[in-house]
């Protein structure tokens, strides 16, 4: 053979090697049990030990990877699922792979059960808490199950929800904001009709840029199961009862879905104040607050699929949430004055209606779509209250609150090459409030009005960089606010516009993964900040300040998982530096409490989160959390402490006793809590709960017991220059009290979900 065309047939022979050597692997992966897509689960190649390649499963479950050379097998893995090894032999590159992952269950008797506890997975920007079917959440509403997720801070004393040491955060329900504060709209949603929680500490691009600690997103179960399905539900517990029922039609092309709920609630907070004044003056408060609810609430719907490529949604939801309190205090040991008794009673009503319709277009190429989604939130409010000293009425006022919240917004998802895809939206936010003021014997309202406007357009660029995953995008928001207070014709207009860069960054590892994130996010003065009318605790006194400015943060943190066949653990660590701190700063004057906002210099935020959980026998689940927040102020307002800190642990054991039977034991223990006016004193407390399942697995009746041991009593002291506070708190929800709930499925089918995306509405804001 010439020596020429024997080169030629070489050089053929080794680009046909090369070219077989590099192949294209293409797959979704899923959850095997709900049949949903698992977005950003690792898929790794292996040839024998060597890592050879690794990727992260997008939003849709799917992937694509380069094999370039030999390999031994696939290992796909994604946090609270069993690890899946598949050969190389057993892959035909011809087809598109579908890998489904078992979650960590127990097999018993040949009876499989589903997850009895919360399983947590770390994506490539938020945390995403799988409630399953755990057993300590069997009952409760959503403010409730968040007291059970350690990386949650709730503050059922002051009403406020907290990530990483900061109530700056922003609640969404299916990617939307409301305009109720966070304690009365948790309350409102029943933890069953949970089927997840996103806390999305490093928000990328494509969420709006307010809420400086990151954003909580509740999404709420939507069924889509084959045919005919039919579920109760009932709780009966300390002072509390709930009904409920969800269902669904499902034919072909076409779903409708159904829920309703009614719950009521009367809990009794019995609070102690022992107050110290620097000019001498003492007084002591007892003061049992007794709360009375009435929650009910119907939503539905129907999904539209034609032919693969058109996708059309519509919800309604309506809520009905009336409660009173009735708070008597006695005033004792008072200086200069004989005891004497102070009786407030309110009420709210609340009545909210949300419409809400979304639209996608799918094109022919996978991943490739646009999105449309529409939202309107209205809601009426009413807070009539009464003050009443020694019988005798001293104060009667009727506060009102309208909102319309509406938003817009479109989405266009392009991939360009196999790693390579671009994300780009636009979105526009209104909403209005309309707020009357009436204090007998006055015969005219005061009226304050607020509206404001928000424009985003962001952008959002993932790429594959060999092993690693990137993801880097810049959003832009214009935010325009007027505000008029009647009362006084003082009017406020703010007008600002800002870019915010995000970026992360993430490496696969075997049964595991890194990643590192970076964000600016912003907390603009809103109508909590400026609005005058605020119905407050008569010990207190309400500023409004409208001088204040916007508080910038700069936030990065780092997360590492690893999962192995019995064994998992997670840690992540973050910084955050807020500047020109918004803060709910505390003073006192005329034996009150004076309390306002206001721009309070820098804070600098170090903290970590870690996990780990193993089974100590086939049946035997352990997980125990810690998490530890300190923040340094530099402030330019007087606090009393210039470092604060909170740290949590948990400990919870979930056992299975026989198929059929499951428990749970958790322990939690709070340190020593300090903040910039006050600190909390350490607390603990164990819960346990159990499970039996009956019928073939359609009846379950679940008990919980919350601190057995009723040692979770609530100790703050507080201190300002002029006034020195101990208070007790016995909160019902957090000290000994007991439930039963009863759940009962007619059917229970495969589900067929849609690919909707979650979106994320500026509506009225959460404090």
């Amino acid at each position: 053979m010439n020596p020429k065309h024997f080169f030629l047939l070489l050089l053929f022979m080794a680009g046909q090697l090369g070219i077989a050597q590099e192949k294209r692997l293409k797959g979704t992966v899923y959850d095997n049990q709900s049949q949903e897509p698992l977005p950003f689960a690792t898929v790794v190649i292996f040839n024998g030990d060597e890592l050879i390649e690794g990727r992260v499963t997008n939003e849709n479950g799917e992937f694509e990877i380069t094999i370039p050379k030999v390999f031994s097998h696939l290992e796909i893995s994604s946090l609270g699922y069993m690890v899946t090894v598949i050969p190389s032999i057993d892959i035909d590159f011809n087809t598109k792979l579908r890998i489904g992952l078992i979650p960590q269950v127990e097999t018993l008797d040949e009876v499989v059960l589903k997850m009895e506890r919360t399983t947590t997975q770390q994506k490539l920007d938020r945390k995403i808490i799988n409630l399953g079917s755990d057993l300590q959440q069997a009952g409760v509403n959503a403010l409730e199950s968040f007291d059970q997720i350690p990386e949650v801070q709730v503050d059922m004393a002051n009403g406020t929800v907290a990530l990483r040491g900061s109530d700056n955060i922003r609640i969404l329900v299916n990617g939307k904001l409301t305009s109720q504060l966070a304690t009365e709209l948790l309350q409102q949603i029943p933890a069953s009709q949970i089927d997840r929680v996103e806390i999305i500490t490093a928000p990328s691009s494509k969420y709006r840029a307010d809420g400086l600690s990151g954003l909580i997103n509740i999404i709420l179960k939507e069924k889509m199961d084959q045919g005919l399905n039919f579920n109760l539900n009932s709780t009966a517990g300390t002072r509390r009862y709930s009904l409920g029922m969800d269902a669904n039609y499902n034919i072909s092309f076409i779903n409708f879905r159904l829920n309703a709920s009614r719950s009521n609630q009367r809990t009794i907070n019995d609070q102690t104040i022992d107050r110290n004044f620097s000019n001498g003056n003492e007084e002591t408060i007892f003061t049992p607050n007794i709360f009375d609810g009435t929650i009910k609430r119907i939503s539905g719907g129907f999904d539209v699929f034609l032919k693969d490529r058109h996708e059309f949604s519509f919800t309604f939801d309506h809520t009905d949430d009336s409660h009173n309190y009735f708070n008597e205090s006695l005033y004792t040991a008072v200086t200069d004055r004989d005891d004497y008794e102070f009786l407030r009673v309110s009420d709210h009503f609340h009545y909210i209606n949300i419409l809400n319709a979304n639209y996608r277009l799918n094109f022919d190429r996978e991943d490739h779509f646009v999105e449309v989604d529409y939202n309107i939130n209205s809601s009426n409010n009413d807070y009539p209250l009464a003050d009443f000293e020694d019988g005798i009425l001293v104060k009667e006022l009727s506060l009102t609150e309208n909102f319309v919240l509406q938003s817009l917004a479109m989405d266009h998802n392009l991939p360009i090459s196999d790693k390579l895809s671009l994300e780009t939206g636009f979105s526009r936010n209104i909403q209005e409030l309309d707020s009357e003021r009436l204090q007998a014997p006055e015969t005219i309202p005061g009226r304050f009005n607020y509206e404001e406007t928000l424009w985003g357009i962001y952008s959002s660029l993932r790429m594959g960089l060999g092993k690693f995953q990137l993801q880097t995008g810049l959003r832009w928001e214009q935010f325009k606010s007027e505000s008029i207070n009647a009362e006084t014709n003082f009017a406020v207009n703010r007008d600002y516009s800002n870019i915010f860069p995000s970026v992360h960054l993430s490496h696969p590892l075997a049964n595991g993964s890194l990643s590192i994130g970076y964000n600016k996010r912003i907390s603009r003065p809103n109508f909590h900040h400026i609005n005058a009318f605020q119905i407050v605790n008569p010990l207190y006194v309400w500023e409004f300040n409208p001088n204040i400015t916007p508080e910038y943060s700069h936030n990065i943190e780092f997360n590492y998982l690893k999962r192995l066949e019995n064994m998992g653990w997670g840690l992540t660590t973050f910084y955050r530096k807020r500047q020109d701190v918004i803060l709910w700063t505390e003073q006192s004057t005329a034996d009150q409490q004076v309390f306002r906002y206001e721009n309070s210099g820098d804070f600098n935020s170090y903290g970590l989160e870690a996990f780990v959980d193993f089974k100590f026998f086939p049946f035997w689940d352990t997980r125990m959390s810690f998490t530890h927040y300190i923040t340094n102020i530099d402030q330019s307002e007087s606090v009393t402490w210039d470092r604060t800190f909170a740290s949590r642990f948990q400990l919870k054991n979930t056992i299975s006793l026989s198929n059929k039977i499951t428990m749970d034991i958790t322990y939690f223990h709070n340190p020593k809590q300090q903040n910039p006016f006050n600190y909390i004193q350490s607390r603990s407390r164990f819960d346990i709960a159990a499970r039996a399942r009956l019928l073939q697995n359609r009846l379950s009746l679940n008990l919980r017991a919350v601190d057995i041991f009723n040692q979770n009593i609530l100790e703050r002291y507080s201190k300002t220059s002029n006034l020195s506070q101990k208070t007790t708190w016995d909160i019902q929800m957090q000290t000994r009290n007991f439930l039963i709930s009863a759940n009962y499925k007619l059917f229970e089918n495969k589900q067929k979900n849609r690919n909707r995306k979650n979106r994320n509405y500026n509506e009225a804001p959460i404090e």
